[in-house]
This record gives C-alpha cells, sequence and structure tokens, in this order.
C-alpha cells in the first residue's frame, strides 16, 4: 500500500487527466473541467485529512459513498428495469469526476437531481462500453489492463470486500487509483445519429431547459412568470416524479423526427404515432447517451397521461386532512354532549356522523383537487366513500327511528331441534350496532393513506428513543388542551341548554322558518368556540415548548454557572475549560489538581491561554468596544508573570468577583459571557484543525448595502443624519476609535495623542470613519469583514496551540486549505463593468476595496450575459478573485470606497480613469435563463458550483461572525463525524445574536427572532425533531444537499420561502438534523414597522405555497404521527391557527350582532350569547398572549435572569407587544389565507436600514386596509348591533383591544406620526388624489390598486364561488334571523331579503357605454356617488315600508348581502366566464364592485383622519410618541462623558474635504484639504440648526431639537 501513496501533487494531476479526458468525450466546458478537478481535489483532501493511515483510497472510497448514494438507489430503482444493466463498479475516481462534471454545467436543472442521475448513468455506460471490450480482451489473454484494475465501491463508504470474477481472476489486484491512471482511451463520439451538436450544455441541457423555461415563464426579455395559468405549470418536482417512475420514463422520452425538427407541428397525432421511444431505439445502454441529442423534451407534456404538470397536490399534509378536523369535531362535540343537561341516546350516536361528514368533504376536495387521478381509482374511491365511509348516516338513520318510532321493530319465531326462538330488535341492539360501525369507519379514517401514485421511495425513520420523547410531549400537550378544552367548553353546553328550552319546539313546528331559525342560533353558538378549540393546540403547544426549553436549555449552557456568569461571578473556571474543552490541546500531566487556575493548568495550557484571551482582548480593541484602559485592565501579562499570580484581570482572579470587573460596553460584556456560557456547554465534541472538514461559506448579496461611502456620511451642506445617529447611538465606541486613532486628549497619552493625531493622513481617517459605520450597520462590509478575521484568527489561534511545530506559512496554508468564501454577487457584472448604463461606482469601488483587503479568503461568483452572433442571448456564471486581472487599468482603490461620489458626472469620470472589473478566473454557460425562483435561490445555485468544501455554511448579507465563537467553529464541523443509520447529520443549526434592536420595532422584531434562534429551535431539535433549515448561520453537508437538489428551492409560486426545502427534503429523503448552541454569528433584522411586517407577510405567503407543495404531502404521509404534528404545528399550521383565532375573533363578534338583533323580539336570547361571549374569548385571548410572549420571557429568564425577566416583561407591556402581536397575528392570517385561496405570493424586498421616516396615509392605507382596516371597521360594526348584550368587561376590553390594533398600530409604531396637524392634513389630501387618480402605478392611484387586487384572483378555483363561504353562512344567519321578526309568506318578508341590486342594475349603462367607447368611460368617483344616492335611496325605502324592530337585522342583512355579492362580483370580473360573450357582465361586476370599495375606502380614510387629527391636536402628544419609539436604556457608560471633545479633537485633525462645484467634474479624490469639511464635521455632535430638510443619499432619520435621536433620551444641547 505505501507504494501506491500519491502525494499531493500527484492527486491533483491524475484527477487533471480523468476530468480532462471525460470532458474531451461529454463536451464539457475547459472552465467547468478546471472548476470541478479544484473542487474534486479540495474534496479529496478533506477527506483525507480524517484517515488515520493517511490512505487516499479510502479517502476516496469514503467520498464516493457518501456522494454517489442516491445515485445507486436511482440506478437500482429506475435504470436498472428500465435498461436491464445492473451497477457494476468501476474506476472510484471516474465515477466521482463524470458527477462532478455533469452537476458543475446543469445550471438550473441541478434542481432536479434525479434527471442528474438519468445523464450520469446514461454517460457512465457509454464511458464503459468500450471498457467493457477491452476486459473481454484481456479474459481471452490479451495483454494490458487486467480485470482487477476495477474494483469495487462499497455502498456505504466502507472497505472493498474480497471477490472474483466467472473467470477466477481477483477484483482487488489494483486499486482504483492505479485503475484511474491504467484506463483505456476514451471511446470516440459517434456521429451516426445525424447532425449534432458534441457540447453538452448546448446539446442536451438547452433543449431540456427551454421545455422547462417555457412551462413556468412567457418568452420575453426577461421572461415573465406565467401566474394564474392553468393548468398549473410543472415544476422541478413533476420532472423528479418523472425521472423516478420508469414505466412513464419509457413513454415520454420520445425521439424527434425529421418533420419535428423541421419545425412541423400540424397532425400532432400523426407525429406522435411517428416518433419513437428512446429506450426501443436504443439496443444498448451504452447507446443511450448519444440518443439524448435527439430527444423530444416537450412531448411529455403533448399527452395529459404523461404530463407531469397535470397532478395538483392536496393542501398541508394529507395525512392530516381530515385527521385534524375529525378529532376536533369529535372531542368538541364530546364535550358539549356531557355538559348538557339532556342528553339522550340519539345525541349520543351523533358522533358517530363526523367522521363521514368530514370524509365527504376531504374525499370531494380530493376528488377536485387531483385531476390526473385514474378514472378506475377515482370510482373505487366514491364506491368506498358510499358504501363503506357513509354506513354510520345509515346506521344512525335506523336508531333515530327507532327512537322516534317511525317504524316498527321486525320481530321473528321459529324453531331450531325442537326449542322455540323469539327474536326482536331492539333500540338497544340498533346502538351497539351504530357503535361498532362508527367505530370502525373512525378507525379507517385515521389509518394512515400510504396510497400516493406519485411519491418518491425515500421516507423519513425516526428512532425509537426519539418517538417515545416526541409522544411523551404530546401526551401532556393533549391532555391539558383536553382539560382547558373541557373545561371551556362548559359554557356552550350551558347556552345549548338554554336555547333548547326556549327554541327546543320549533324542530316540531309546522313552520318552515323556525327549523332554520334554530340551527342559524345553534351554529352562532358553536362556530366561533368550535373554532376556538381547533386553534387551541398550537397555542398549549407554545406554552409547553418554553417549559422544557427552559429546562432542557438549563442543562445545555451549564446550570447555574451560566447564570452566575452574567455578573462576572466564577469566570475564574473558563481558562482550564477553554483550554481542555475547546481547544483541546494535547493532555499532559498536572502539577497539581487542586488551587487556583493558574497553578493547575500546564505551562502549554497556560501559554495558550494567555494567548488566546489576549488575542480576544485585541479584537474587542480593534472593534472599539473596549477603551486602552479597559483593554489594559482586560489583558493578562505573560504566562510567566500569570504562573505567579501577577498581571492577572480582575474578572479572571476573583472567585466572587461582580459586575465591576466586566467592561462598560454592552456589546463586549455580551461577548465576554457568551464565550464562558458556550465553554460550559455540556456535550462538546472532539476537534482538531487539522482534521476538520473543509468549510464553504456561501453569502447572498442582490442589492445590499456593500459599504458606506463618503456620500453616506457627508453632504455638501454639512453632516449627514445616519452619521449623527450612529455617533450618538454609538458614544462609546466612538470614543474607543478617536483613541485609537490618537485623537483624544482625555486618556493617558494627553498632548501626544492630539500630536500623533495631525499625522494621521486623511485618506485614513477618511477610511476609517467609512468602515466604522459600515461596521455598525447592516452591511456586506460587516459580514465579510466578522467571517474572514474571525475565522482566520480563530483558526490561526488554534492550529498553533494544537500543533506548536507549524511555521507561519504553514499555519496559513492549513487554515485557508479549511476555509474557503464565496460570495454570490449576483449583480457585479452589471454594476462594475463601466461600459453599462447599470454601472455604479459605489458599488464598485467598495467590493474592489473588499477583494484587495480580504482577497486571499473571498472569491466572488455572479452571473453574465452576452448577445451571441445570431442574437441570443447567453447566461455565465463567472468566478473572480484577487489574483484576476482587470479588463483595463484601474487606480489604487484603497481609499476609493470612501470618496466615491454618487453623481452620474463623476462616474462617467471614473470611467475615464479606468475603473474597471476584473477578469473572471471561470466562466461556465448556463443553460438559459437562470432566474426561475424569486432570485435568492438562483443566486446560490449559480455560485455553488464554485464552493470547494464538503459542508457548506449558509451566511446571509447581513451578519457577523465573532472570535470568541469561531473557537468553536471545528468543534462544529467535526457534529458531521456523528452516523445515524449510516448518514452524517444534513444540516447543522445554530443560534445567532441579534444585533439590530434599535428602535422599539427592532427591539420587539429581535425579540421574536431571540426568542425562535433559541427556545424554539432547541425544542424543535430535541424532543420534537421537527428543526428544518431557516437559512443564516446553518451548516450543511453538501454532498447531500446535491442530491436533493442544492440547497433550496427556486419554483416561482411554490418556493418563495426557499430555504425551508433543503429541511423538507432532507427529511423525506431519510436525512437528519442537528442544533447546538456554543456557535453562534450575528444577525441583524428589519428594524422599521413596514419592514417587520413585509418580512412576515413573505414569511406567511411563503409558508402558504408550502401547503401546497408535494413536501407537506409526503411528509404527511411518511412520518410518525407525534413528529408529524410537530412540523406541523412549528410551521405551516402556525400560520393556519393564525387565521382560525382571527376567524373566531370575528365569529365571536357576528355571535354578539346576531343575538343582540335577536333580542327585539326575544329577550330570553340575550342570556346564552352572553355567557358563551363573556367567559370563552376572554380566555382564549389570555392564552394568545401568554403563548406569545411566553418562548421569549422563559429564554430571558434562563440566560439573563429572574431581574431581567421582570424587566422584560415590563417593558413588553409598555412597549403594547399585545398590540404588536395582534396586529401580526391578522397580517400572517390574512397573507396565509390569500395565497392558499389565490396563489401570487411574491417576495418582498424589505430593506434592513434605519426605519425612521414617516410613513404617509396612503400607504399605510394600501399595505393594511384589505388585511387589517376593513375588518376592524367591519367587527365594530357587528360589536355596535350587539351593544345592548351584556357580555362582561372582560370581553369587551378584548374586543377592543383587537379592534385597536387592528386599526392605530401602523400609526402608533409609525415616526413622526403625530407631529403636527398640518402633516396629518398634508397626508389626507394626498390619500383625496389617491382615491380620485385613474392613472399611474398602485401608490398613485387607486383604481389601480383595486384591480390589482381583485386581478390576483384569477388563481382561485371555480370551487369557491360555490362552496359556501362565510360571508355566504353569514348572509345567510342574519337573513334568517329576519323572518323571527317578519312574519312568513309576508311581502315585507321578500322585500327584506331582496338584497340592493338598483345600483347593481345602474352599473349596466356605464359598462355599456365603455364597451361601446372607451372614451365614454365613467370615473368611478362619480359611481360612488351614485352608489351611494341609490342605496340609500333604496334602503330608506325599505326602512320606511317596514316595522320599527325589523330594522336593524334588515340592514345587518343587507350589508352582509353586499358583502357576499361583492366577492361574487369579484369572482366573475376577474375570471372574466365565457370570454368576449359575456363581456358585459363583466364590466358590470367590476364597475359596480368599485364603486360600492371606493365609498368603503373612503369612509374608512375619513374615519382613521379624523382620528389621527385630533390625536396630532393633543399638547404634548409629539413628544410622548417620540418617548415612546425611541427610549432605551442608555448603551454609554463613564466613558462616554468625554466623547463630545473627543469627536471634536478627532475631527480637527486634516479632515478630507468635500468635493466642491469645481472639484466635481474632476477626476480622482481633490488633494485641496479645505476647511469646508472642517466645518462640516465640527457640526456633527451639537447642530440643531435647520438641517430638518437635508436628508442622506440612502438613510433618512428623523431630527428633533428637543430630542435625541432613536435610543436616546437625552436632548440636545441647545
Amino acid at each position: 500500500m505505501e507504494d501506491q501513496m500519491l502525494d499531493p501533487t500527484e492527486r491533483r494531476n491524475l484527477v487533471a487527466k480523468v476530468c480532462q479526458e471525460l470532458g474531451a468525450v461529454f463536451g464539457f466546458q475547459a472552465d467547468s473541467i478546471r472548476s470541478q478537478t479544484e473542487h474534486i481535489v479540495a474534496l479529496w483532501e478533506s477527506f483525507l485529512s480524517r484517515q488515520k493511515e493517511g490512505d487516499p483510497e479510502a479517502a476516496l472510497r469514503s467520498l464516493a459513498g457518501q456522494l454517489l448514494r442516491t445515485q445507486r438507489a436511482w440506478y437500482k430503482g429506475v435504470w436498472e428495469p428500465l435498461t436491464g444493466q445492473v451497477w457494476e463498479d468501476f474506476s472510484i475516481l471516474h465515477d466521482v469526476s463524470l458527477y462532478w462534471l455533469i452537476w458543475g454545467e446543469l445550471g438550473n436543472v441541478r434542481y432536479c437531481p434525479e434527471i442528474g442521475c438519468y445523464l450520469f448513468a446514461a454517460a457512465r455506460a457509454y464511458w464503459m462500453s468500450p471498457v467493457q471490450e477491452a476486459r473481454q480482451c484481456q479474459v481471452q489473454g490479451s495483454s494490458g489492463i487486467s480485470r482487477g484494475s476495477l474494483s469495487i465501491l462499497d455502498p456505504v463508504g466502507g472497505p472493498p470486500t474480497p471477490s472474483t470474477t466467472a473467470n477466477g481472476l481477483s477484483e482487488n489486484l489494483r486499486t482504483p487509483l492505479a485503475a484511474s491512471m491504467s484506463a483505456p482511451a476514451p471511446p470516440s463520439i459517434p456521429r451516426g445519429l445525424g447532425k449534432w451538436d458534441v457540447s453538452f450544455v448546448r446539446g442536451i441541457l438547452k433543449p431540456l431547459f427551454e421545455v422547462m423555461l417555457t412551462e413556468t415563464f412567457k418568452p420575453g426579455e426577461p421572461p415573465t412568470f406565467k401566474f394564474g395559468k392553468h393548468p398549473a405549470p410543472a415544476a422541478h418536482d413533476d420532472w423528479n416524479e418523472v425521472f423516478w417512475d420508469p414505466v412513464r420514463l419509457s413513454r415520454v422520452l420520445l425521439l424527434k423526427t425529421e418533420d419535428h425538427e423541421r419545425g412541423s407541428r400540424f397532425s400532432f397525432s400523426f407525429f406522435q404515432s411517428a416518433r419513437k421511444q428512446l429506450h426501443k431505439v436504443a439496443r444498448s445502454p451504452d447507446q443511450v447517451w448519444p440518443h439524448l441529442f435527439h430527444v423530444d423534451w416537450a412531448a411529455q407534456f403533448e399527452t395529459s397521461q404523461v404530463a407531469p404538470g397535470g397532478t395538483q397536490p392536496l393542501p398541508v399534509a394529507r395525512r392530516l386532512l381530515p385527521h385534524l378536523p375529525l378529532a376536533h369535531s369529535l372531542s368538541f362535540l364530546a364535550m358539549i354532549l356531557v355538559w348538557t343537561s339532556k342528553t339522550d341516546t340519539v345525541q349520543w350516536c351523533s358522533l358517530g356522523l363526523v367522521a363521514p361528514f368530514w370524509m365527504w368533504i376531504y374525499s370531494i376536495g380530493f376528488q377536485a383537487l387531483t385531476p390526473a387521478l385514474a378514472p378506475r381509482s377515482r370510482v373505487k374511491k366514491l364506491v368506498k366513500l358510499i358504501c363503506f365511509d357513509s354506513s354510520p348516516v345509515l346506521t344512525f338513520f335506523l336508531v333515530y327511528g327507532s327512537v322516534e318510532k317511525w317504524w316498527k321493530l321486525p320481530t321473528s319465531d321459529f324453531s331450531l331441534l325442537g326449542l322455540n326462538f323469539h327474536l326482536e330488535v331492539s333500540v338497544e341492539s340498533l346502538v351497539l350496532i351504530h357503535i361498532i360501525v362508527s367505530a370502525l369507519t373512525f378507525l379507517t379514517t385515521l389509518r394512515a393513506r400510504r396510497q400516493n401514485l406519485y411519491r418518491w421511495r425515500f421516507f423519513p425513520v425516526m428512532g425509537n428513543s426519539w418517538m417515545a420523547t416526541s409522544s411523551i410531549f404530546w401526551i401532556i400537550v393533549m391532555a391539558a388542551k383536553v382539560g382547558l378544552d373541557f373545561l371551556v367548553t362548559q359554557y356552550v353546553g350551558w347556552a345549548l341548554d338554554h336555547l333548547w328550552l326556549l327554541e327546543g319546539d320549533y324542530l316540531t313546528d309546522p313552520s318552515w322558518y323556525k327549523v332554520p331559525l334554530f340551527f342559524a342560533h345553534f351554529l352562532l353558538l358553536t362556530g366561533a368556540p368550535a373554532l376556538c378549540l381547533f386553534g387551541s393546540l398550537p397555542l398549549v403547544s407554545n406554552v409547553a415548548i418554553s417549559i422544557v426549553g427552559f429546562l432542557r436549555g438549563l442543562f445545555i449552557l451549564g446550570g447555574l454557572r451560566s447564570l452566575c456568569h452574567r455578573w462576572g461571578i466564577g469566570m475564574s473556571g473558563l481558562p482550564l475549560r477553554l483550554m481542555t474543552n475547546v481547544c483541546q490541546l494535547p493532555a499532559e500531566p498536572r502539577a497539581q489538581w487542586m488551587g487556583r487556575w493558574w497553578t493547575r493548568m500546564t505551562d502549554r495550557e497556560l501559554a495558550g491561554f494567555v494567548d488566546v484571551w489576549n488575542t480576544f482582548m485585541a479584537e474587542l480593541r480593534r472593534k472599539d468596544l473596549l477603551s486602552d484602559d479597559e483593554l489594559r485592565s482586560l489583558q493578562c501579562d505573560d504566562a510567566e508573570s500569570v504562573r505567579q499570580g501577577l498581571g492577572i484581570p480582575k474578572l479572571l482572579n476573583m472567585v466572587n468577583t461582580f459586575q465591576a470587573a466586566l467592561p462598560l460596553n454592552t456589546e463586549a460584556r455580551r461577548r465576554i459571557l457568551t464565550l464562558a456560557r458556550a465553554a460550559n456547554t455540556t456535550t462538546l465534541p472532539d476537534g482538531q484543525v487539522k482534521t476538520m472538514p473543509h468549510l464553504s461559506v456561501l453569502i447572498p448579496h442582490y442589492s445590499e448595502t456593500i459599504m458606506f461611502t463618503r456620500d453616506d456620511l457627508i453632504t455638501r451642506n454639512g453632516s449627514t443624519e445616519m452619521i449623527r445617529f450612529l455617533v450618538q447611538y454609538y458614544k462609546d465606541e466612538f470614543s474607543n476609535v478617536a483613541e485609537r486613532l490618537g485623537a483624544r486628549g482625555s486618556r493617558g497619552q494627553g498632548e501626544h495623542d492630539l500630536e500623533r493625531a495631525r499625522t494621521v493622513d486623511s485618506t485614513d481617517l477618511e477610511e476609517t470613519l467609512c468602515k466604522w459605520a459600515s461596521l455598525r450597520m447592516q452591511t456586506l462590509y460587516r459580514t465579510i469583514e466578522g467571517i474572514c478575521n474571525a475565522y482566520k484568527q480563530a483558526l490561526h489561534t488554534v492550529a498553533k496551540l494544537q500543533d506548536a511545530s507549524l511555521s507561519a506559512n504553514e499555519l496559513d496554508e492549513v487554515c485557508r486549505g479549511k476555509v474557503t468564501i464565496v460570495v454570490a454577487m449576483q449583480r457585479y457584472a452589471l454594476f462594475a463593468d463601466p461600459t453599462k448604463s447599470t454601472f455604479n461606482i459605489q458599488e464598485a469601488a467598495a467590493t474592489e476595496a473588499m477583494l484587495q483587503e480580504f482577497g486571499k479568503w473571498i472569491s466572488i461568483a455572479y452571473i453574465d450575459e452576452e448577445v451571441d452572433e445570431d442574437g441570443v442571448k447567453r447566461f455565465f456564471s463567472c468566478l473572480i478573485d484577487a489574483e484576476c486581472g482587470y479588463t483595463r487599468p484601474i487606480f489604487n482603490s484603497r481609499s476609493s470606497a470612501a470618496s466615491a461620489s454618487s453623481s452620474a458626472a463623476a462616474a462617467g469620470k471614473a470611467v475615464a480613469a479606468g475603473l474597471a472589473m476584473r477578469k473572471p478566473k471561470y466562466r461556465i454557460e448556463l443553460p438559459g435563463f437562470p432566474l426561475l425562483g424569486h432570485g435568492k435561490s438562483d443566486n446560490q445555485n449559480c455560485a455553488v458550483i464554485y464552493t470547494r468544501g464538503e459542508i457548506l455554511q449558509m451566511i446571509d448579507s447581513n451578519q457577523e461572525a465573532y472570535y470568541e465563537s469561531a473557537l468553536f467553529l471545528p468543534l462544529a464541523l467535526q457534529e458531521f463525524g456523528e452516523f445515524r443509520n449510516g448518514r452524517r447529520p444534513g444540516i447543522l443549526g445554530f443560534r445567532e445574536h441579534i444585533f439590530s434592536d434599535i428602535g422599539l420595532v427592532g427591539r420587539l422584531a429581535a425579540d421574536s427572532e431571540f426568542a425562535f434562534g433559541t427556545m424554539l429551535q432547541r425544542t424543535m431539535d430535541w424532543p420534537l425533531q421537527a428543526r428544518l433549515h431557516y437559512g443564516h448561520p446553518d451548516m450543511m453537508d453538501k454532498l447531500q444537499m446535491v442530491q436533493q437538489g442544492g440547497v433550496s428551492k427556486a419554483t416561482r409560486g411554490l418556493n418563495l420561502s426557499e430555504d425551508i426545502f433543503a429541511g423538507m427534503d432532507l427529511t423525506l429523503r431519510g436525512g437528519w438534523t442537528k442544533y447546538k448552541e456554543y456557535f453562534h454569528v450575528g444577525k441583524g433584522r428589519d428594524m422599521g414597522f413596514i419592514s417587520v411586517l413585509g418580512f412576515h407577510a413573505k414569511v406567511s405567503m411563503g409558508n402558504g405555497e408550502q401547503a401546497l407543495t408535494r413536501q407537506w404531502m409526503r411528509l404527511g404521509l411518511s412520518l410518525p404521527l407525534p413528529r408529524l404534528l410537530g412540523m406541523f404545528y412549528l410551521h405551516t399550521g402556525f400560520y393556519l391557527n393564525q387565521c382560525l383565532m382571527n376567524w373566531a375573533a370575528k365569529g365571536f363578534a357576528f355571535m354578539v350582532a346576531c343575538f343582540g338583533l335577536a333580542t327585539i323580539g326575544n329577550e330570553a336570547l340575550a342570556k346564552p350569547a352572553e355567557v358563551v361571549a363573556s367567559n370563552y374569548f376572554g380566555i382564549l385571548y389570555l392564552l394568545f398572549t401568554v403563548a406569545a410572549m411566553g418562548p421569549l420571557l422563559c429564554e430571558v429568564l434562563l440566560e439573563q435572569g429572574f431581574r431581567a425577566f421582570l424587566m422584560n416583561f415590563a417593558n413588553h407591556l409598555a412597549s403594547l407587544s399585545p398590540v404588536f402581536a395582534a396586529f401580526q397575528s391578522k397580517l400572517l392570517a390574512f397573507y396565509f389565507e390569500n395565497t392558499v385561496y389565490y396563489g401570487g405570493a411574491s417576495y418582498i424586498g424589505t430593506g434592513r436600514g434605519l426605519a425612521t421616516q414617516r410613513e404617509a396615509l396612503v400607504k399605510l392605507f394600501r399595505m393594511f386596509a384589505p388585511s387589517h382596516f376593513n375588518d376592524a371597521f367591519e367587527v365594530s360594526l357587528f360589536l355596535f348591533m350587539g351593544r345592548m348584550l351584556g357580555c362582561g368587561a372582560f370581553f369587551w376590553t378584548c374586543m377592543c383591544l383587537a379592534i385597536f390594533s387592528w386599526t392605530m398600530a401602523p400609526f402608533l409604531y409609525n415616526p413622526r406620526q403625530y407631529d403636527s396637524p398640518l402633516l396629518v392634513l398634508k397626508d389626507f389630501g394626498q390619500y383625496m388624489k389617491w382615491l380620485i387618480s385613474t392613472e399611474g402605478s398602485e401608490d398613485k392611484s387607486w383604481e389601480v390598486w383595486a384591480r390589482k387586487l381583485q386581478d390576483v384572483k384569477k388563481g382561485s378555483s371555480v370551487l369557491w364561488l360555490f362552496l359556501p363561504s362565510r360571508r355566504f353562512l353569514c348572509a345567510l344567519c342574519t337573513g334568517i334571523l329576519i323572518t323571527q321578526v317578519l312574519p312568513s309568506g309576508s311581502t315585507a318578508l321578500y322585500r327584506a331579503l331582496t338584497p340592493p341590486i338598483w345600483m347593481l342594475l345602474f352599473c349596466l349603462i356605464p359598462a355599456i357605454l365603455e364597451i361601446y367607447n372607451q372614451n365614454l368611460r365613467v370615473h368611478t368617483r362619480w359611481l360612488a356617488l351614485v352608489a351611494v344616492a341609490l342605496t340609500s335611496a333604496e334602503l330608506i325605502r325599505q326602512c320606511v315600508l317596514e316595522e320599527a324592530r325589523a330594522r336593524p337585522a334588515m340592514l345587518l342583512y343587507k350589508y352582509m348581502a353586499v358583502r357576499c355579492m361583492l366577492d361574487w362580483a369579484d369572482w366573475v370580473a376577474a375570471h372574466e366566464l365565457f370570454g368576449c360573450g359575456c363581456q358585459i357582465a363583466h364590466v358590470t361586476c367590476r364597475t359596480w364592485a368599485f364603486s360600492m370599495r371606493w365609498v368603503r375606502d373612503f369612509s374608512v380614510g375619513v374615519i382613521l383622519f379624523l382620528v389621527m387629527f385630533l390625536i396630532s391636536g393633543i399638547p404634548g402628544v409629539h413628544w410622548l410618541h417620540e418617548w415612546f419609539l425611541h427610549r432605551a436604556q442608555p448603551r454609554e457608560g463613564d466613558s462616554v462623558k468625554a466623547s463630545d471633545a473627543a469627536f471634536e479633537a478627532l475631527m480637527k485633525q486634516a479632515p478630507p474635504t468635500l468635493p466642491t462645484e469645481a472639484a466635481a467634474g474632476e477626476v480622482g479624490v481633490p488633494s485641496n484639504r479645505t476647511s469646508n469639511f472642517n466645518s462640516s464635521w465640527r457640526a456633527l455632535p451639537n447642530s440643531q440648526g435647520d438641517w430638518l430638510e437635508r436628508r442622506c443619499l440612502q438613510v433618512q432619520v428623523p431630527y428633533n431639537k428637543r430630542w435625541m435621536l432613536p435610543q436616546l433620551r437625552l436632548p440636545l444641547n441647545d
């Protein structure tokens, strides 16, 4: 074996040789070959580093075993039945190289991994065909390669097993490496099939990808998504399903005919018969590859029976439908029957009707949503539904008829064996039969439904231990839920008892209208409580998650030690734990086991700790979190002094050190305590830098800020408001940066510092300030700087401690060989090319500055495009790094990031100066248009081919890494060394530190993300095992990700939340995830009300799309029930629960309105509604509040203690957190419901800057009127109708709080909302202008906005028109109430039940005019006036004619009828039924709907304006509102006292000048340093002039002369 060992150079040459041979045969691109050669070598070296004997063959075998797992399963399940060829082990290196070469050029086809499996199998068979001929010659006696040169690859990566051939020759005589070096010449490419391009991309991938693209997008530049088209376009999963089915695959792969290639498309059936199937034409498997160039990929879409897009998945998870509704309905009815005083046999038997009811709904939905279901299966399911699932209906009918004595029960007398028998069928026997039949039907309904024709062959595996713990968790949660529901359902039982006493005789009354009246009252009393019961499980589980997460976190994070560390107590144990548990130095005998830590540590451990600790403190000082004095007080002296107990920081010296030993800066304190907490983690793996897997960090970037420039900090008129905010908010850190630059005279050095500051180069000062500001906002530079510096320093430190023999160059080589960073900068070719109109000098200069600063560690991947000589646009995936040259000379950009001007003139001068983009190192052509998804997933997909590590870390461009956390990086990567069922973890999750807690809304968003990233994910990992992938800092096994289609999905219309699908696919393919808390990164979140809610709307729409995917259906089919409950209720079920809660709130309000009106005819009916409303809704709202705040408060209690818990709780109440939570819940419910109903989810760009700009009324109305304002005013109307009911103070308080949240939250969290009544008047003027405008975009015209809302409903199904909707049921209930006060059969009753139709009939006139002549179109505002007049006249006429007691019920009915008719009118107008033939109906419905809605929106806008105007006129409300939004704990300590003086001193030292008008036209940075810039910087601390109208270029911060900027209390100095 030793003589076969290859050194790194030989391995690289061998891989290059194999890849070049494969590329020559299959037509791979040269750059792709070079890229994948580098990739394969890096993976090989990564696996080799973990081999104890250093055996390259064993490392390669392990790599191939993990890489080809799915390929082998697919080969056996599809290729072998399809071609009859079994897997025969070949050269391992050839297999690995061929796999990566094909994968590297697939482009967006990578999302279909089964297509990759098919292409690999065909290419492998084609490559092996001449090898097999050579084998036959060798077996016959010819000299050459022995049979043993083709060794066996163990499927799970184990060692090869000895075996012999039929001729008795050993197969292990040669190694796979030797087989690769002595392999025969590659086969020549046959030309017998006609003219075809040998390029893999152009010959095979482009035709395939064009079919994929045209199935989802309309042709154009760029292509546009086919939204709302029927049938639904085929997604990636459709293609995967085709390539997993050998029967379908053999049918759909048809070859093109000659006429078909010439473009003849007529008489498809003729050409269909003329075409031949590929696998019938290919006589052997090795002939499949050449025929792939002639496959007609579009043929499979031209026959319905094989169309991949013909199947529409069921909503959410098929296994949970109808299980959850069935179980909840059964328990709800059973509880009601228990609490009902008069319960007879028939009522108990009615429980058996629940299963047939839900089975009918489920079966009808399944039949409607599965159009591709085979007719035989369709008939079979219908027969089963009628004959078996509906059998309890028959037995119940027999029982009911027997009890009511509708017929006489049969009797029979007979004799048998001389004995006389008398049989009589009794009621009891029928009841027993009904119970048995109902039980069988119920159990059959609950059984697992695995009959799915379109599922994959992958199913998750769950161990017994996980099953036990998750089962116990859900048993406890279910018990708590049932107990709570049982207690509150007693009020419904009492109300039904009372209702039965009042209206029980209605069921036997001959009057037809009284029976519906009883059922309407019954539905009103039970509807809303039933929704509460359905939605209470997630709320109870949230409380249970808080408790379990707290207990598990207490165990993981070190128990009481973690609680003590927050005060600095017990930090003396950190040094030993840091060296033994984290850095893991080699074990050496200790001098003593007792005493202080510096006496117990060995010399190597002590020196190592001093090095690590001092480096950590220096890093804090470099980030300006410490002052020089604090740095000196926290650093250790040399190891010899520490050994003697000298020069030890107070923080590490005393056993009972309190907070005074910690630094003053809160961020520095947090980072020190985080290191101590992580070192206390109970389960830390063994990890060495040399043996850690290769890690690639992938950072997607689109248009986020890269780095702040000088224009972002200062303008010609003075300083920008952003730099003001940063200086004031980070006062202590700015004092530290001033001291670091030598401009402080108040600390230590005195005048000497000022003298040094005068020598500071102005360019250095300018660059430092730009970087200082960039490192405190959410910029890409902050992410890159944190990742590069933290990972580099930490790996250098740990590697040096673990192996002291390494030199500096060797350390650098080891660390760079373990971590690579790829920035997926999709737009680089647009903003960095000076020849393009999209050139942006700021972004180009900032990118170049990062490459020069971190060039050894980062590379940039981007997408480029060009137009060839045929006019066809071609797309390329490119890579650059610091070693790449320029397309033209470029000036030194050392200060370009700071000095670049944003004006177009300056950009043109920069082009003339030679600013240019870099030449790509690799440029690989893509199959076609690369953006099939929403952008981020496609960006990652194009860049992932340049990642070299076997582990990927997903980092967003608003994150940050920390040195102390990076010390745990080798340990985190060693977590992938654990195997379960032959698989290592596919996803490894970590916690995050949210650093964007700026302002009230930013703090609420940060707290929410903090709770999700710690408490929830900790419990999702164990015991629920329900954690998936949520982006951010997760590490992923790339070898598993490439086999499932990538790290995300990119089908527009299904994969808006692209990250989570990586976790779903991993679970479906039998993978598993882990979650650890000792490693973490920083994360920035949205900080403004609009951006925060935009993010939640995007997530909610993404979950609505997930509910329609096959992944959720397959999870429901495959997962055990305990794990499925965790998956469902912590993902899609959470958003469904928001819908239930908000429906319940509206249901209670509607119940109060209906019963309030019903008391006009019967006052006794008030009592049931009062009991239900006063006792049920309040408990639900309280549970909702506790469940929303519980995880956060428990995590605060765990990590910060009881005092912080109380402070946080009080702070959340003072911040009106329940108001924000209620508003957010309504938003989530609205977008989830709309996405499920209509589809059309789209990406919402939120932005993560300082959201301190005041939003106008128009924007707030556009964003929140459909989701919040309209429902709030409707609920207010219901409560006004039911005001006479005495529902109790708690009910009215909760309802008023919900209404207040839905209407006032946008204005409450809107900065400067109440500055002046004049601003409110200005808002109202803009609102009225928006209402009456008819042209422009939706933010300029109400009509355009309303039409867009109506067009969204094009994606709805026709079922929503005919199924009884909520509004239809409400209109029906209110109509039934009218029969209580008006005599049946009277003209007054029919007149009252007629909906308002005068305006609808009038709209025929403008509709005819519009169809006849577009210029005669009547404006909506005039139609709205007519609508008000006609509808008012119609209502007044009916009110005059009706009795006084019937008027309120009639008005409510008219309102609900109009709301129902509006939904129908929208549907007709959006779908345009029957085309132009019914155009008059379409235009009439649209005109009527717009006129009615204009009146509503005008009324709502006027009410909102009046409320805002009155509030803004209250004296002092502006100051109170500013204090409410921007109050915070001061971040500064004693070091802030001299910050203003330090700022002045710093800015006086050689500041750079601002570009003047004369200098603006010159190229480069002006050399003249005038006092113009000097005076601007002096104005930063105290300026209070009229700079309110002056705005910075990118971030706008509101300023007030009396109050400080966000997060500050103190007023500015006058």
